[in-house]
């Protein structure tokens, strides 16, 4: 009996292994299909949408997930997420035209983690000292103009992007530009975030029903800054927001991988069809601008050739005072000319003349010389015949 007994124990003990053992191969087994079901779930559903930012220390981070069954996934690993974004995100390409590397295979819990993720790396480039404002306009022409959902939108970016006003004149300070392209880029961000509010609601109707109302209402509904409408108005803008931040293949990836292939393709075919309207829009304002282009271009034509006939008898006219003038020039030459020839001739004359007279200023200086001798002759010639006189008469006894 003994031994018996002690038989049934060991046998109770490898029984009691042999469940052990097969309960966790069943549950590894419930594990392993869990795992794929969710990755499963993942790639058609994305991650959650709200969650931590990141992953928790103890390996159980809050990760909740709708199964088949109404079952739910209350925790994930983060060793699960890493092996499914190393599946399904692709590592970022050498030759990526991203002007931020966004793409990769880092793991984040939720989509609003990733959001802010990239609004960190986003806002971060933008902050750097070194850019200056047209490095900066770059950056939000790359990042924000793709976001907008109807043309007044983009245009209004357009707007703030270029660098010249309305008028044509270029700008000067950009500090206004780049002020509200950040404001709109962040609400973007915002949008995508920040929770709905029971307050918020779609704005009033207008009280005139008229097409310019309607057309405002409809623009307001295509984008409105601030909280989303609801929880599906709030997840749209994210994945919007993720899908249209980058055209990077590898990023393109990442974000299927997060926001889920069902919303990635939903979002991709929304804004197709924004993008058609956009491009109905502006076929269907070709031919009044055509119009309109043809009528200003004849009037610029028309004005243009006006001009040009001005321009031609502005042209023989001023050939005609050229040649005029041309004609004065030679004249004038000719008479510079003459006038210098005079001048040497008058200069070699004046020169001449100064020589003769310095000779002859000598030859008069010589000549009173020659009449003083003369006089001074003639005073002893006077004196010689009055002695002879006198002597005469004292010869002949003749009185004096």
């Amino acid at each position: 009996m003994r031994l018996f007994g002690i038989l049934l124990i060991v046998i109770n003990l490898l029984a009691g292994a042999g469940f052990v053992y097969l309960a966790t191969e069943n549950w590894k087994g419930r594990q392993t299909i869990t795992a794929a079901g969710l990755k499963h779930v993942l790639v058609l559903q994305g991650l959650p949408y709200d969650g931590p930012d990141a992953f928790s220390a103890d390996d159980e981070t809050p990760f909740v997930v709708p199964m088949a069954g109404g079952e739910r996934t209350s925790t994930v690993s983060r060793k699960l997420i890493e092996k499914y974004f190393a599946e399904t995100a692709g590592a970022p390409a050498a030759d990526s035209t991203s002007k931020v590397q966004l793409a990769g295979q880092m793991p984040v819990p939720s989509v609003v983690a990733e959001v802010k993720r990239v609004q960190g790396l986003v806002f971060g480039e933008l902050a750097k000292e070194a850019l200056g404002p047209a490095e900066k306009i770059e950056l939000y022409r790359f990042w924000l103009l793709p976001q907008a959902e109807t043309v007044d939108v983009r245009n209004a970016y357009l707007a703030l992007l270029s660098d010249r006003d309305a008028t044509g004149a270029a700008k000067g300070d950009r500090a206004a530009d780049l002020d509200a392209l950040d404001k709109a880029l962040k609400a973007r961000f915002a949008a995508a975030v920040e929770k709905p509010q029971p307050a918020d609601g779609p704005p009033a109707p207008p009280a005139d029903d008229n097409a310019a109302a309607r057309e405002a209402l409809k623009k307001l509904g295509e984008w409105r800054a601030g909280p989303a409408l609801d929880e599906v108005d709030r997840q749209t803008r994210a994945a919007h927001l993720l899908v249209h931040l980058d055209g990077d293949a590898m990023w393109q990836k990442r974000v299927a991988a997060i926001v889920g292939l069902r919303k990635y393709g939903k979002v991709i075919a929304a804004q197709a069809l924004r993008f058609a309207d956009m491009t109905k829009h502006v076929d269907r304002g070709i031919p009044g601008e055509q119009a309109a282009f043809v009528a200003h271009e004849a009037q610029l034509r028309e004005a243009a050739t006006q001009t040009a006939d001005r321009a031609r008898l502005q042209a023989a006219e001023r050939l005609k005072l050229e040649e005029q003038k041309a004609a004065a020039d030679d004249a004038v030459n000719r008479r510079r000319t003459q006038l210098a020839e005079l001048v040497a001739l008058y200069t070699k004359v004046k020169n001449e003349v100064d020589e003769l007279l310095v000779r002859q200023s000598a030859l008069e200086a010589q000549l009173f010389d020659v009449q003083r001798e003369v006089a001074l002759t003639l005073d002893e010639v006077y004196r010689l015949e009055q002695l002879l006189v006198e002597k005469e008469r004292e010869r002949s006894g003749r009185l004096p």
